[in-house]
């Protein structure tokens, strides 16, 4: 299955293999999380991302200017 996030105004596909309907709302809170602690340091590492995958309790998260990947747990 196949969706959108809106995520600091830019529009992410996410794609992901589950049945676990949670799994959005919990790529939310990490995501907000993580951008908290790295926007504190001064970078983040989530203005890039082109894309992300959500497997099982994962989200993979591609960035855009590399061909990098980010990986995250969800629970």
């Amino acid at each position: 299955m196949t969706t959108e996030l809106l995520f600091r105004d830019k529009k992410i596909p996410v794609s992901f293999i589950s049945s676990d309907q949670k799994a959005i709302p919990q790529l939310i809170s990490v995501l907000e999380s993580k951008h908290a602690r790295s926007a504190t340091a001064g970078q983040s590492e989530l203005n890039d991302i082109s894309r992300i995958e959500i497997i099982g309790n994962h989200a993979i998260l591609h960035r855009s200017q590399s061909e990098d990947s980010i990986q995250m747990p969800l629970y």
